[in-house]
Formats: C-alpha cells, sequence, structure tokens
C-alpha cells in the first residue's frame, strides 16, 4: 500500500501531462491534504474547502491553501495564459475554474491566511453566503485587484 502513495503525486503528473498532449485547459489534480505545501505562503494545504491551484500547460502544479495565496501568487508571477487555475467551490468540494467562480470575502470566514475568501459556482448559493457570514461578492478580476493592495 505505501508504494500506491508514494507513487500517486507521479501518476497525477502523468495525467496532466497527458491531458495537456490532447491540448486545450489542463485539468486539476487533486491535492493530498497535509502533504502538498502552498506555493505562495509555505503553509501545508489542510482544508480542501479553501484549496487553489495552478496547472501548468507542462503538467507543473502549484498548490494553494487559500483562494487568497493564489490571486497573490498570480499577481506576483504573472502565469501565461494557458495556466488553468483552479477553486474549490466551498460547498459542493468541486473544482471550479477559477476565472468563473463566484467570490465571497467576509472577516467572519476563517480561512487559512485570514483572507476571508470562498468560491461558489453559482451566483445564487454566493449571494446566500455573503448574506449569511456578512460579506460581498465578488468576481475573478476582483480578488485580484484586491490582492494587490
Amino acid at each position: 500500500m505505501r508504494k500506491l502513495d508514494a507513487a500517486a503525486p507521479a501518476m497525477a503528473m502523468a495525467l496532466v501531462l497527458l491531458a495537456s498532449c490532447r491540448g486545450g485547459r489542463p485539468e486539476p489534480v487533486e491535492i493530498a491534504l497535509n502533504e502538498e505545501s502552498c506555493s505562495h505562503c509555505r503553509m501545508a494545504v489542510s482544508e480542501r474547502e479553501f484549496a487553489a491551484e495552478a496547472v501548468a500547460p507542462d503538467g507543473r502544479v502549484d498548490y494553494f491553501d487559500d483562494i487568497g495565496c493564489l490571486a497573490a501568487w498570480v499577481r506576483e508571477h504573472q502565469p501565461p495564459p494557458e495556466t488553468a487555475l483552479y477553486v474549490v467551490d466551498f460547498e459542493t468540494g468541486e473544482w471550479l475554474a477559477a476565472e468563473s467562480a463566484y467570490y465571497v470575502k467576509s472577516d467572519q470566514i476563517p480561512t487559512p491566511m485570514s483572507f476571508g475568501l470562498v468560491a461558489f459556482g453559482d451566483v445564487e448559493r454566493a449571494d446566500r453566503a455573503a448574506e449569511k457570514f456578512r460579506g460581498r461578492r465578488l468576481s475573478w478580476q476582483q480578488v485580484l485587484d484586491e490582492a494587490g493592495r
């Protein structure tokens, strides 16, 4: 069983490389919680509902423990447009394209690095969460703009 655990990252990378050979947007890569560290703050990625990732066309994956870390990393590194950015839906746990997700920012949401950002796949759930947590709904561009402040 240990050999399978050790081989999992290599198998995930092989799948990403195969997908990139097909062309199109790289697919999300599942994060091994508590084994991967954030490419921005270097903390362990331990809570899936706040996780994010950037998947480069060559298969390189950068993991993030907080959506705010992804946004800060994007602003700092300016990855090529072919890099696929993903966030996890706060309620469903599904991967979402960062550019098309709806975000809620609130001081009442205790995210790993205290950015207070969570993502949703549809606007209605995001609006309900914004009301519940007394926050506000943001687009990906607004998240990036705020990361630059």
